[in-house]
């Protein structure tokens, strides 16, 4: 499942990844947050995934723009 957080404004990224995650809750499934390479924005969903004290990954190798998390 995928999450595309491209045009959401930053005030809104902790309600919307707080929904997406406990949609999720429980799927095994590899979720992915789309980013961008905005620092700001990493660091805004970062902050939520904390909350949650879940595994996460930013990006890989090739794309920096996403993190990926295990629920």
């Amino acid at each position: 499942m995928k999450l595309d957080l491209h045009g959401v404004q930053h005030k809104d990224v902790e309600r919307i990844c707080h929904k997406f995650i406990n949609t999720h809750w429980g799927s095994a499934q590899e979720l992915h947050i789309v980013t961008g390479h905005s620092t700001k924005m990493i660091k805004l969903v970062s902050d939520v995934l904390k909350e949650y004290q879940v595994e996460y990954q930013i990006g890989d190798q090739k794309n920096s723009g996403f993190i990926k998390l295990w629920v």
